[in-house]
């Protein structure tokens, strides 16, 4: 069944419409560095660019939107690392679909899983947590909100780092010192511990099951965060960038935002991450057979290729286009010059054989010549930004 053209074109923007979506980001970015309360929260991580030579081995634990993952890390003076054991992986209990999960349920089995390893007693942790959180000084995270439609009860206002310190330890591991960061804070570490001194500015991109950016962010009286006590050294700042509102959004993002987890907010992610565009399909199709939006993003990529659905390409390549403008957004917050070092995850970006060559086709015309950036991927980036941060405080 055809989709009309003015449908289609529900979902198509123009040169303009992107730039002045450019531009809005922008802003919203520098309003959230300045002082709390805005739409970009640009929370502060209290962690800096890996030093060099860092050593020692991490148990990391990483939990995404879909899986959490294990591994003990060694990090190696000469730069480089190894995985000295996992990863293994299971699934994240979601609390999806209605199903109950408490929080102690949520923490024992990532404790679980990484016990699975056997490691050694007084190990620093590592604790990639890929939610909305509240960094503290002491390197713990309160969670703000679940997103990627995860509810677990118990956990919003807590520090997580101490709850999974405390499943550790109710089953009989002694752990050693625990960080807490963001998903897009490790691959920002990730890629700056691997490309240290080669760019002057390094951007975390998380385009997967949700959507999200960090970056250092100078701080000086020039350019600085008023909401922050600071050494002045650069600072990693998890945007949070996936719940900026932009301007264009048609009445099926309206009916689909809705329908799904927190109404009224985190629309950017909504509009271009993996977990949402195929209910976005399902909203203006719903009658469609043999459509399952909870098959992932996977199914509208395959229409596009193989069935050459006009409604999947234009969904996807809105996605695409949004990737793009927000990068160009942040690139244009951090000043929009110099050379700028991407480290992009996620399944979103990097399964959709079209997208990569589209966002670093797109983005120059959005960021101007004063710009050079390089779109790198960092093998174990969780795994990788999680370890420099423990070892690195």
């Amino acid at each position: 069944m055809a989709v009309p053209d003015a449908l289609v074109a529900k979902f198509q923007l123009n040169h303009t419409q992107l730039m002045e979506t450019v531009d809005l980001l922008c802003e919203k970015i520098k309003q959230g560095l300045l002082e709390d309360g805005h739409e970009i929260k640009a929370i502060p991580s209290y962690l800096q660019q890996p030093p060099e030579h860092l050593q020692g081995e991490v148990l990391v634990v990483d939990i995404g939107g879909t899986n959490v993952r294990a591994a003990i890390v060694k990090l190696n003076a000469n730069g480089t690392y190894e995985l000295v054991a996992g990863p293994i992986k299971s699934q994240v209990p979601a609390g999806r679909h209605g199903k109950y999960v408490s929080a102690e349920e949520f923490f024992s089995i990532q404790a679980s899983l990484a016990l699975q390893l056997n490691p050694a007693p007084n190990l620093p942790i590592g604790y990639c947590f890929s939610y909305a959180a509240q960094s503290t000084p002491e390197a713990d995270a309160s969670l703000i909100h679940w997103t990627k439609d995860v509810h677990v009860d118990g956990v919003e206002g807590q520090l997580v780092g101490k709850m999974l310190v405390q499943a550790f330890k109710d089953q009989g591991y002694q752990p050693g010192r625990i960080t807490v960061l963001n998903d897009t804070v490790a691959t920002l570490l990730a890629g700056a511990g691997a490309n240290s001194h080669k760019y002057d500015h390094f951007i975390g991109l998380i385009a997967g099951t949700g959507t999200n950016m960090a970056g250092f962010v100078p701080i000086s009286p020039e350019n600085k965060l008023s909401k922050l006590q600071w050494n002045g050294e650069p600072m990693a700042v998890n945007l949070e960038s996936g719940n900026f509102t932009p301007p264009y959004l048609n009445i099926y993002d309206d009916f689909m935002d809705q329908r799904l987890d927190t109404p009224g907010s985190h629309r950017f992610e909504k509009a271009l991450a993996g977990y949402y565009l195929p209910f976005l399909y399902a909203a203006v199709r719903p009658g469609e057979t043999n459509f399952d939006p909870y098959a992932g993003t996977g199914v509208l990529v395959a229409k596009r290729d193989n069935d050459h659905d006009e409604l999947s390409e234009a969904i996807l390549t809105r996605s695409a286009q949004y990737i793009a403008v927000s990068l160009a957004g942040f690139i244009h917050a951090l000043g929009n010059e110099g050379s700028f070092c991407i480290t992009a995850e996620g399944s979103r970006y990097w399964q959709d054989p079209q997208l990569a060559p589209y966002v670093e086709k797109l983005l120059p015309t959005l960021i101007g010549d004063k710009v050079t950036f390089s779109i790198v991927k960092v093998q174990d980036a969780n795994l990788l930004g999680a370890s420099y941060a423990a070892l690195g405080r």
